[in-house]
């Protein structure tokens, strides 16, 4: 009997069967991808980035194949709706890497 309640709570804390929210591990469901943003780590949006959901829903539809998320504040991990916006490819990676020329077109 000893040994059941000892693997009992054995198990327990190294959260053997245990899954989501109940693993002794869990982080919630989020994590920080080696391109420094929020990405979701489990689920059927596994490995989805955050940004791109909120923004989505705040749009109310799918970001079109030419647009990305910005994050105005530039802090990647700040998905705040409105610390988002859509913006075109082009104008987008134009503003973030130094073409003086395409800024003004924004």
């Amino acid at each position: 009997m000893r040994e059941e309640q000892e693997s009992g709570v054995r198990s327990q804390k190294s959260g053997v069967g245990q899954k989501g929210a109940a693993h002794p591990r869990w982080k919630g469901g989020t994590y920080v991808s080696s391109d420094g943003y929020l990405r979701i780590s489990a689920g059927p949006l596994r490995n989805v980035y955050v940004h791109c959901l909120v923004l989505e829903a705040k749009l109310g539809r799918p970001l079109a194949e030419d647009e990305e998320a910005h994050h105005v504040n530039r802090d990647k991990l700040d998905c705040s709706p409105e610390n988002l916006e859509a913006k075109k490819l082009e104008h987008h990676r134009a503003f973030l890497y130094g073409k003086p020329w395409m800024r003004r077109a924004i």
